[in-house]
């Protein structure tokens, strides 16, 4: 028998729910956040609060990550995305730009019945206390969203 030992992470389930990209183009522009690009899809899938609870934390990036213009905040905020979508199959986890007290900063924003904000880079959380707020709170204040 081998000594290799594999570490399966079990993937929690969540309720699933759709908006569709118009809907949630005019939540964001309600808010005065511009999209620079067109839609990418007509449906967007989103789960509830306690379905976010669950998997935000598998999103959470390693500050080891970072590597000056290599690697920084986009690039944090593009990988959750992308890993939401295809971990999750959840794509209303979006890149989403603006600026905080430090200046101009990319993160995410996600759809739970009303917007919410996460910071996927773990350096940053330590600052924050949570890897998610409200919209406005901590002073980040969005300006575009990629959808």
């Amino acid at each position: 028998m081998s000594n290799v030992k594999i570490k399966i992470n079990h993937i929690p389930s969540v309720t699933e729910y759709a908006i569709s990209g118009h809907e949630l183009a005019l939540k964001y522009e309600a808010l005065g956040v511009a999209m620079p690009f067109p839609r990418s899809d007509y449906w967007y899938y989103f789960t509830n609060p306690e379905g976010w609870a669950k998997i935000l934390h598998y999103l959470v990036l390693s500050s080891s990550l970072y590597k000056p213009d290599r690697f920084d905040c986009e690039d944090f905020a593009l990988k959750a995305q992308t890993m939401c979508a295809e971990l999750f199959g959840l794509n209303t986890l979006r890149y989403t730009y603006g600026y905080t007290p430090l200046g101009p900063h990319g993160f995410n924003s996600l759809w739970a019945y009303s917007f919410i904000l996460f910071e996927p880079n773990a350096k940053f959380q330590e600052t924050l206390g949570c890897p998610i707020f409200d919209w406005g709170e901590n002073e980040y204040q969005p300006t575009h969203v990629l959808l």
